[in-house]
């Protein structure tokens, strides 16, 4: 028998052999009884090694070392380890067995120690964990290859004989608990498939292979396994602190991290799926993170080749980053990679959130690490999605900045999940090994189940290196819960769990520069006493974001206390909170305003309004001045010193309330009103902005908004912002104005009076617009009103030109396929003065259906 102590003596693992020679290890924490007599094996294609082990030598070793990382849980990493390696002889071949033994849990794997020139076929590891009588608490999460589900809290009977998902978390009658998993897996250069476990009579786990592994893995010798984990914590608080998988692998050998990035993205795919698609949206995300000073954007799925470089250097001009989304089929093979990635580093972008692997066999852990490799060398960040879930590779790959590998926000487009159960568990499951990108802080979709307080407090209590707010920026800019989200640093220096349990409820403090950040979450009412006694001596000034009277309402209050003080929280159902701490001097973030957040403009109250008709004023707390104005059934609200320091076109941006989609009538200075379509802000507690480019003249003007019709919904007003700035407008041409050919006509969108459309594009058939109209020579952008019920290429031929190629998304977005909905696509082109032709088109595919295209020239540096 062989035996090894952790380095403070807590843990204690037996190692040793039964009569057949076959291995067994044991752990224990103290006298406690962690893992019980399990087995150990390998089975291969020159032998099933399960018995006959011949032991040659034992090694013993120390490991201590301390190592930071850009970004991570906490700013110093402690690896302190003891080390036994017990070299077998096995059919004449050298095979040994590593353990690491830390104070939080033991690590182990298969070292194959000999050379062969043909590839070692691997079938199957004989490695299990039987638990100590006690660990029947189980939270696990049944296997998919996303890994995005729930984490289900069970006992041994309900758990059967299945296959779950890594980490799984255990918790002993001892108090203690225990994860279950696995470390050193996407940098071996392909070596090895992600495992998962499988359930069995007895409390016993075994390790079980990908089951998109089709076929025994092939390794190249001398090789070794990946690393089995048990970690094994007193506290929670221990477990969600633990870097233990990141200890195990590779240090990173870089001399330059300053390009590694941390911060927080705005993103938006949650709120508006093809909002990619379109370079005028991702402008104001642009310019939206820079006034706020948030660090990055990131555009996914649907961006256009043509102007992505124009939208880096734009964002890069406002101290902005830019990622870029792209699915891995696109990168997958080594050929693919060194075309493109390359080409988007070149663009400016800083980082790549690559997607849809869902798979966990050997070739996959190659694509990953050689996509890893790749980016690395072109300086790029990384977040992978549809992804593995981690195992500490973010050591060996710095620029690993968060994964997904998570059932996060954006399953509220298909599902009543996530709820408060799942929250309250994955800060003890799979944020304890790795940054999860859940996309935090989403509060405006109809099946929201979580109070908006519980949204803002997931920026806290979840980890990640980017850190994704979900929220549309039409519904952050009004939002009393900006102003946290704006506080919050671009990574922390620690962590701590003042309180949680799985499932229930998670209070989470992280702290960076003298400011401390708390969030907490939790699935009934209550209310709960955090102490600040982590605080040094001294008069801090508190904010806490707590829920109003219901889940719409964020309740906002400041107080100055002392680390002798206790914050008394009530918390709704489903309910949270979010706390900031700091001695008041901490400036709020913020950087240059322009553009769609130029701060020449003017707020004027829904107080400074005449009311007439119907119109009401109403009580609305999370309103600017605490009420809003209802127009009933024929209100209307009257602003008559509205105040422009020139004569032309402005802004006009709305803050509105509506349950429902609604329109206005904008009627400026008298003239012809125009409508407003508004979209539904989420709740008729929760405001939203909407923007008009309007005419003003210089001096004093009137703006009166209106309802549209008797019969429609009507939003209530909060208030209005006049921005001294419009975008360049935009001149568009119906399908009526195009030539059809090749079969293409002329069709109905919607309903019988509804607008025309070109059908039949694609597969010889197209439409040519002779006679668009460029007011000088240069670079414009190109919208293309379209319907498709999927994903269609179409090609833009400009003046006869070469053609350009984009790829034009689903109009109808998750669901059933649909072609009576409209979207819309930009491309940058280039026209001449005077007539042009744009022809669009495609000779061999079917394109979508066309709308109307528009033309508009970009304003220079906005």
């Amino acid at each position: 028998m062989w035996k090894l102590a952790s380095p403070n003596n807590a843990l204690k693992l037996s190692v040793y052999q039964d009569n057949k020679r076959g291995l067994f290890y044991a752990l224990a924490a103290g006298e406690q009884p962690i893992v019980a007599e399990s087995r150990l094996g390998i089975a291969t294609g020159l032998g099933d090694w399960l018995e006959g082990f011949q032991f040659v030598k034992a090694e013993e070793n120390a490991i201590s070392e301390s190592y930071s990382l850009p970004v991570g849980k906490k700013a110093v990493y402690d690896n302190r380890a003891h080390e036994l390696t017990l070299h077998f002889s096995i059919d004449d071949l050298a095979l040994s067995v590593i353990f690491r033994l830390f104070d939080d849990g033991l690590a182990f794997r298969y070292g194959l120690d000999f050379e062969r020139e043909q590839p070692l076929r691997v079938y199957r590891e004989y490695t299990d964990f039987v638990m100590a009588e006690g660990f029947d608490d189980l939270w696990l999460q049944d296997w998919v290859n996303t890994y995005e589900g729930p984490y289900n809290r069970c006992d041994w009977q309900a758990a059967g004989e299945r296959d779950y998902g890594m980490p799984a978390l255990l918790r002993g009658a001892s108090g203690h608990w225990v994860m279950l998993t696995e470390a050193g897996i996407l940098n071996t250069g392909g070596a090895y498939c992600s495992s998962h476990l499988q359930s069995a009579a007895g409390r016993r786990m075994k390790l079980a292979f990908a089951p998109e592994q089709m076929g025994p893995l092939e390794l190249v010798l001398p090789a070794a396994t990946p690393w089995r984990v048990v970690m094994v914590c007193d506290t929670l608080d221990a477990l969600v602190r633990s870097n233990l998988n990141y200890n195990l692998n590779p240090a990173c050998d870089w001399e330059d991290l300053s390009w590694i990035k941390p911060g927080r993205s705005v993103w938006s795919w949650w709120s508006f799926e093809n909002g990619a698609q379109l370079y005028s949206e991702q402008k104001k995300y642009v310019d939206f993170a820079a006034a706020m000073g948030f660090e990055a954007v990131t555009v996914d799925a649907g961006w256009d080749d043509s102007w992505v470089k124009d939208l880096c250097d734009y964002a890069r001009e406002r101290g902005v980053d830019v990622w870029l989304w792209s699915d891995m089929q696109a990168v997958d093979t080594l050929e693919k990679a060194m075309e493109k990635i390359p080409r988007w580093a070149e663009w400016g972008v800083v980082g790549l959130k690559v997607d849809f692997f869902m798979n966990d066999s050997q070739h996959t852990m190659w694509q990953y690490q050689m996509i890893a490799d790749i980016m690395t060398e072109h300086k790029l960040m990384i977040n992978f999605h549809g992804s593995t879930k981690p195992a500490g590779e973010a050591r060996t790959y710095p620029n690993l900045m968060t994964a997904e590998g998570i059932m996060g926000l954006e399953h509220y487009k298909w599902s009543g999940l996530p709820h408060a159960v799942h929250n309250c568990t994955v800060p003890f499951t799979r944020n304890v090994v790795g940054p999860m990108d859940y996309t935090v802080t989403g509060f405006s979709n109809p099946n929201r189940n979580t109070t908006q307080a519980h949204q803002l407090a997931l920026a806290v209590v979840f980890e990640s290196g980017v850190q994704h707010i979900a929220e549309s920026i039409y519904n952050l800019e009004p939002w009393i819960g900006l102003e946290f989200l704006r506080r919050l640093p671009a990574r922390f220096d620690g962590l701590k769990l003042l309180s949680g349990f799985p499932g229930d409820h998670a209070v989470m403090m992280r702290h960076a520069e003298g400011q401390w950040f708390i969030g907490g979450i939790a699935t009934s009412s209550r209310a709960m006493t955090i102490p600040l006694d982590f605080l040094p001596e001294g008069h801090y000034a508190v904010d806490l974001y707590r829920d109003g009277a219901n889940g719409d309402i964020v309740h906002k209050e400041t107080r100055i206390m002392t680390n002798k003080d206790n914050v008394l929280v009530p918390l709704l159902e489903n309910g949270g909170f979010a706390m900031y701490i700091s001695d008041g001097k901490a400036p709020l973030k913020t950087g240059v305003c322009g553009s769609y957040m130029d701060d020449r403009c003017r707020v004027y109250s829904s107080r400074e309004a005449l009311l007439r008709g119907s119109a009401d004023r109403i009580a609305c707390e999370n309103a600017a001045d605490g009420s809003v104005v209802s127009l009933g059934g024929s209100g209307e609200l009257s602003f008559e010193r509205v105040t422009a320091e020139r004569d032309g076109r402005h802004t006009l941006r709305l803050f509105y309330l509506s349950e429902l989609p609604s329109r206005l009538q904008v009627a400026v200075n008298g003239e012809e009103p125009k409508h407003l379509a508004l979209e539904s802000s989420g709740g008729h507690r929760v405001v939203r902005t909407a923007d008009l480019a309007i005419t003003l003249k210089q001096g004093e003007n009137t703006i009166v908004l209106r309802k549209v019709g008797a019969q429609e919904v009507a939003p209530a007003i909060d208030r209005m912002k006049v921005i001294d700035y419009a975008p360049n407008e935009e001149a568009y041409y119906p399908a009526e104005a195009g030539v059809l050919s090749g079969g293409a006509v002329l069709s109905r969108a919607d309903l019988p009076d509804g607008p025309m459309k070109a059908v039949g594009i694609g597969n010889g058939g197209a439409i040519a617009f002779e006679r668009v109209l460029a007011e000088k020579d240069g670079d414009y952008m190109l919208s293309i009103d379209y319907y498709s019920g999927e994903n269609r290429a179409l090609l833009i031929a400009v003046n006869g030109a070469a053609p350009l190629r984009s790829v034009l998304f689903n109009s109808g977005g998750w669901g059933p396929s649909r072609w009576d909905i409209v979207g819309t696509k930009e491309v940058k082109i280039r026209l001449r003065q005077g007539e042009n032709t744009i022809k669009l088109y495609h000779d061999e595919e079917p394109a979508p259906e066309i709308g109307r295209i528009g033309i508009r020239l970009e304003k220079a540096g906005a």
